[in-house]
């Protein structure tokens, strides 16, 4: 959950928009030397625009937790001319993102972010987000290598605690009333699901060593959350005999959780039962090592990172807590045709991460550590990890996770002096979590594979559908960028 902000002033020339010809490498024009590595393609190098220009759609989504949304990005980008010096090596000069999504549920959505490589020129890199953001279903399925088990729950027409297949089958169990004792009916239409609201405010700095390859990343985050459960509210769903009526929530899993000493077993806080906000405050820092040819939709390279968060009451947080992540990711292209065009790439990712503390938000064990552009994993399940499983089906205070995927651009086409390709992307995605670094094992992974499209816009806009299927049922995904 990781978007960065700023408001950043900065100098740029507005040129009128039109095709680039190949040209020879610019290196002798480089203020500063950057690795041949980081150059672009030939091929891509010939359909990358000029100037000012931008992209994005309105979306529309169908989310089986939040039901039927609608929004919409908008991309605003800064190439320059092909005459600057780092046109060649850069997917823009500068970048600005624009989002804002609205679901049946109410769940909102507000985010902007801002991106500039080789800032003035310089060895410089400036990231920052806004982003605000309540969820009325955010999912809550435990926290513990425990909960690597197939769904469980008290099956409401027998009786009997069961397993169940899919997890469509599952919460239509949930949402079943049934009459207590005290002649009032009960549901648990909510039990993994809680209330959140988040502001988050984030600002980074990279400075690029080796030729560009090597980069140090700094920064600084600022975190506002609140949550609340269902337990006690009344909803109108059905009961055993399919009658609708008034049912009061039963306790809910997080309620369950705080009560039976699991979040005391994790050290973790945070959460604050209505809507009061709690602070975090982080600083950040991370180390990449990265030769891919071009950010957006990378062709060939390597990216190693090592990133890590830090929360502490000295410098105001309500936190005090560590996290960690260690990522790698291998790109190579296998095959291409029609003149470069075309391809087939290999895109692996392998990451671990851990949290530790003495006061941890229990928010912060939702995604993985990452200061790199795409920011953090949320994890283990949803539309970035494991795609087959429900966001945040998986959770602990360590993780891991692999992705692999192969890539595919199959035709190219432009409207106008938009330019675009497509392609599908099979995929495969797995994982585990362990309560510590000590449990590390090969036992109790879980995994799901998949297949997408891709639709490359003036080549920085990748709009991205997947469908993963999992043993607890199968979901779509829509967005914007590779999730690697």
């Amino acid at each position: 959950m990781k978007f960065r902000w700023i408001l950043v002033s900065v100098i740029f020339s507005l040129v009128s928009t039109a095709q680039v010809t190949v040209t020879e490498p610019t290196e002798d024009k480089l203020p500063f030397y950057i690795d041949p590595s980081k150059r672009m393609p030939d091929s891509d190098l010939e359909d990358k625009k000029e100037g000012f220009f931008i992209t994005g759609v309105p979306r529309f989504e169908f989310d089986p937790i939040r039901g039927f949304g609608i929004g919409g990005n908008a991309f605003l980008f800064w190439n320059n001319s092909k005459d600057d010096p780092f046109f060649e090596y850069t997917p823009y000069r500068h970048s600005l993102n624009a989002e804002f999504f609205i679901f049946q549920n109410g769940r909102v959505r507000y985010a902007l972010n801002y991106d500039a490589p080789y800032l003035f020129n310089s060895k410089w890199r400036v990231r920052a987000d806004a982003v605000l953001w309540e969820d009325p279903n955010a999912q809550y399925w435990g926290i513990g290598r425990d909960y690597i088990r197939p769904l469980r729950f008290t099956d409401k027409q027998t009786g009997l605690n069961r397993e169940f297949r899919s997890v469509n089958e599952y919460e239509d169990n949930l949402r079943i009333a049934t009459l207590g004792p005290d002649g009032n009916y009960y549901t648990d239409i909510n039990y993994n699901s809680m209330i959140q609201r988040e502001q988050l405010y984030n600002l980074l700095a990279e400075r690029v060593l080796m030729g560009g390859k090597l980069r140090l990343m700094f920064g600084f985050e600022a975190l506002f959350t609140s949550f609340s459960s269902y337990q006690g509210e009344v909803f109108k769903v059905e009961n055993q005999e399919g009658e609708k009526v008034e049912a009061i929530h039963n306790e809910t899993l997080i309620d369950k959780q705080i009560a039976d000493g699991t979040w005391e077993r994790f050290n973790l806080t945070g959460f604050t039962g209505d809507d009061s906000y709690r602070f975090t405050s982080m600083l950040a820092w991370a180390v990449i090592y990265d030769t891919r040819d071009f950010e957006p939709d990378p062709s060939s390279g390597i990216f190693l990172q090592y990133s890590h968060e830090y929360s502490d009451r000295w410098f105001g947080s309500d936190f005090s807590f560590n996290k960690f992540m260690l990522q790698a990711q291998y790109i190579a292209t296998l095959h291409r045709w029609k003149g470069n065009k075309n391809r087939i790439t290999f895109a692996g990712l392998a990451a671990f991460g851990h949290i530790f503390g003495s006061s941890i938000n229990f928010i912060e064990m939702w995604d993985l550590s990452s200061q790199a552009e795409a920011g953090g994993i949320l994890v283990l399940g949803g539309g970035r990890s494991i795609r087959g499983f429900r966001e945040a089906r998986f959770l602990a205070p360590t993780v891991t996770l692999v992705n692999l995927e192969l890539r595919t651009r199959f035709y190219e086409f432009k409207v106008g002096k938009q330019h675009f390709s497509l392609g599908i992307t099979p995929f495969y995605d797995f994982g585990s979590v362990f309560d510590n670094p000590r449990q590390l094992s090969l036992t109790k992974w879980v995994g799901a594979p998949g297949a997408g499209a891709r639709i490359n816009w003036n080549q920085s806009t990748i709009v991205r559908l997947d469908y993963g299927l999992s043993r607890e049922g199968g979901q779509f995904f829509f967005g914007f960028g590779h999730i690697f």
